[in-house]
């Protein structure tokens, strides 16, 4: 511990400095500790699978009898950072990967991350690092003064700048005042990246979690105390893009590190194809920062600086496939009356000339006609009883509760994957999609190879969040100690179980028998996913 200390910088605020007991304990959470359990754990080494430190108990070479030494991979990755320490760097395009190669997917780009990000180290900085580093993403943390994130092309900064919140966090900046500040802050950092008056940079706020699963005793998003209400945090949210940013919203810390890997692939595709600017190294930056007038931070008047895009597009799978559904539904309820509108309608427009070209001419036939079969569909089934539509959707194993407009919508969905409805009849367990578990299976069934290896927890979980199958973020609410893994066990138990687990805590999906095996209901679940509008990945033959 001593010699850790020596080592440790000066402003470090995980020093290791309690009695040896407090270490040794089994219990013990201490932050700095906890790092050097990480370096024990075959977690430490990203796709090693090998510990950087080896634990040993010797109890007559010490008063605690542990004694700890480098592993081979240890050593060899000591005497890189031993290098790599002979110099200062400040903030810029320094490497802070646990390889020395950098994907082709990311060129010069490196991003830069605040070291207050999650908490700091004493929380939950490690998790976004340890994401970042299961990804390959370039990256380091350094003290900034404007933004959580900003992008490096080789040394000159480009003109991106990510804040990120969590729901708590948006209602703790309304109640301390940061959040107009620091929008004002990200106004004046705009108008120098992005070449005066142009803004020509994007200034973006990611929105982690939803408020309205952040609230405490009384309503109120965060603590009681800062009096902001799920509305409040919302409206806040709303705001946004009418004071010049961008909006993405995230599930989770996941999806967040999900978004800007993506980000810094959009980066270097741009800085490759040279459409994008970069002129300023981040102390010339900051110099600029510094010398620009208040009223720079102004919200805009001018609309072409309102409402802006995002660095990349977001897609919500869940809101799209519940606007879907409640489409269905409305169709539904129209009953006969709307079907014979929408057959006059239909009539009425093939009397009308079509302009376009054939194939889209084609297209559009096509359309009326399977709308066409979807109303006289609806009509047929409203004039069965509600006992008959119960039976029906149970029969393809569909809720049956409800009323008679939610039994029809139902029924007008495609049917599940039969493998799925034979297995609810034989009272197995099926993953409910939207689920985690359901994303966990896809997951594997799009990226791992039958025979090889399986996937660890870590990587899974990435995929699975990946997928958009899940319904919540798979990292949890942060509201709990249960995430998308808790119902891992579910898929492990069963005879046959549709997962299971290897030597090395390895995951990959069962193969037998053929027609009820873990592959096959996955399969099943990616397709019951395309169907219900929630996956991009396109399923299997």
């Amino acid at each position: 511990l001593g010699k850790i200390n020596d080592l440790l910088d000066p402003r470090c605020n995980a020093n290791l400095n309690q009695r040896v007991e407090y270490y040794l304990d089994a219990n013990n959470i201490d932050p700095g500790w906890l790092q050097i359990k990480k370096l024990i754990s075959s977690n430490a080494s990203i796709d090693l699978d090998l510990p950087f430190i080896k634990e040993r108990k010797r109890k007559d070479a010490c008063p605690s009898g542990r004694m700890y030494e480098l592993t081979d991979t240890g050593r060899a990755m000591a005497k890189r950072l031993k290098l790599y320490a002979r110099t200062l760097v400040e903030s810029g395009p320094l490497r802070q990967l646990p390889d020395t190669t950098v994907d082709e997917e990311f060129g010069m780009v490196t991003m830069s991350m605040d070291f207050r990000e999650g908490g700091g180290g004493g929380k939950s900085l490690h998790r976004y690092c340890d994401e970042l580093d299961s990804r390959g993403v370039p990256y380091v943390v350094r003290e900034l003064k404007v933004a959580d994130y900003i992008f490096f092309i080789g040394d000159k900064l480009a003109p991106i700048l990510i804040e990120r919140k969590t729901a708590e966090d948006v209602a703790s900046s309304l109640h301390d005042g940061r959040w107009e500040r620091q929008q004002r802050n990200m106004r004046k950092a705009q108008f120098v990246l992005g070449g005066g008056p142009a803004r020509r940079c994007q200034i973006c706020y990611i929105i982690e979690g939803d408020p309205s699963k952040r609230t405490v005793h009384g309503g109120n998003v965060g603590r009681r105390n800062w009096s902001q209400s799920v509305d409040d945090v919302e409206n806040a949210i709303g705001t946004l893009p009418s004071l010049g940013f961008s909006v993405m919203r995230s599930k989770g810390h996941l999806h967040t590190v999900t978004i800007l890997a993506r980000i810094v692939s959009d980066v270097s595709w741009r800085a490759n194809n040279r459409s994008i600017d970069a002129h300023f190294n981040y102390a010339q930056f900051m110099t600029r920062v510094k010398h620009v007038s208040e009223e720079m931070g102004d919200p805009p008047s001018d609309p072409q600086h309102q409402n802006p895009a995002p660095p990349i597009v977001v897609e919500n799978r869940r809101t799209a496939a519940s606007s879907s559904h409640a489409s269905t539904s409305a169709a539904a309820s129209s009953g006969i009356d709307a079907a014979s509108r929408d057959k006059s309608d239909a009539d009425d427009d093939d009397d009308i000339e079509m302009e376009g070209s054939a194939k889209n001419s084609t297209f559009d036939e096509g359309a009326a006609r399977a709308q066409l079969e979807h109303n006289e569909a609806a009509a047929e089934l409203r004039k069965l009883s509600i006992a008959a539509l119960k039976e029906r959707c149970k029969e393809r194993d569909e809720k049956i509760s409800g009323k008679k407009d939610d039994l029809i919508a139902r029924l007008l969905k495609p049917r599940k994957p039969e493998i799925l409805i034979l297995r609810a009849r034989r009272k197995l367990y099926v993953p409910r999609v939207p689920s985690s578990n359901a994303a966990i299976m896809v997951a594997l069934v799009l990226h791992h190879t039958p025979g090889s290896q399986g996937i660890t927890k870590e990587r899974l979980m990435v995929l699975a969040e990946e997928t958009g199958v899940s319904k919540e973020s798979m990292s949890g609410d942060g509201g709990s100690f249960y995430d998308g893994w808790s119902g891992v066990k579910q898929l492990l138990d069963g005879d046959p179980a549709l997962v299971r687990k290897e030597k090395g805590f390895r995951y990959s999906l069962t193969t037998q028998p053929p027609n009820m095996c873990g592959i096959a209901v996955a399969k099943a679940l990616h397709k019951l996913a395309h169907q219900e509008g929630l996956c991009s990945t396109p399923p299997a033959d």
